[in-house]
């Protein structure tokens, strides 16, 4: 470990990654994630333990019959699951793809086929159409790339649209995908379903999903068995 990565403690690097340094702080962490790749590594898995306890409980769309009504953020899962989080991710920067902060994610799937993992977890959490797109392009290009590999696709938040029957734009081409690709599973996390049925919305899933009790933990699961995690 070089000098200049020993100056850059946890607790600054949570700072930057919460915009919350000064302009010079902010150009010296820069300078050195340049010609620093595990330094950038460090900054990713700060970076995708935050990501992943903003995200992983949050709210689904409301349906008329609860608008006004708050869902909740939390459940007895959340302290099992997150609790696990910070620790095996920022402790497997090896197994994380490296990604510059806000960059698309098809721009840096070059570094994921040079590697070639034979294990690789793609995470959504939106239901934003060009994410859903980007994130059904990542699986397929990289299985016809590793033809070898496993891929699972999780969703969980408002990501769960892709694959319920109620709302996906892309059942065709996920039933087309499953057909040509054994090794692509799809996952649904239960906690997200819970909340869109608590809120009134139906959910039934695409034949070919499967259920996971959350996402959090199931993401927590491969991390620790050495699976690639890709947020979305």
């Amino acid at each position: 470990m070089n000098d200049a990565r020993m100056d850059f403690s946890d607790e600054r690097l949570n700072a930057f990654v919460d915009n919350e340094l000064g302009a010079q702080e902010r150009e010296e962490i820069l300078a050195a994630i340049a010609e620093d790749a595990e330094l950038s590594q460090r900054l990713c898995a700060l970076r995708s333990t935050k990501e992943l306890v903003r995200h992983a409980y949050g709210q689904v769309p409301a349906s008329p019959r609860t608008r006004g009504r708050r869902v909740s953020l939390w459940s007895g899962a959340l302290a099992a699951g997150l609790a696990l989080v910070a620790g095996v991710l920022i402790g497997w920067q090896g197994h994380r793809a490296s990604v510059s902060p806000g960059a698309p994610a098809l721009a840096w799937m070059g570094g994921l086929f040079a590697s070639q993992p034979t294990r690789v977890l793609l995470h959504l959490d939106s239901s934003q159409a060009e994410r859903m797109e980007e994130a059904l392009d990542m699986a397929e290009a990289y299985l016809a790339k590793a033809g070898h590999a496993r891929v699972e696709l999780v969703v969980n938040n408002s990501g769960l649209d892709l694959l319920r029957q109620e709302a996906t734009p892309h059942a065709a081409r996920i039933a087309a995908l499953a057909a040509r690709h054994d090794m692509l599973a799809f996952v649904a996390c239960g906690n997200a379903i819970a909340r869109y049925r608590s809120a009134g919305l139906d959910v039934t899933l695409v034949p070919e999903a499967r259920v996971e009790r959350t996402a959090v933990e199931h993401i927590v699961d491969r991390v620790r068995q050495g699976w690639t995690y890709l947020k979305i």
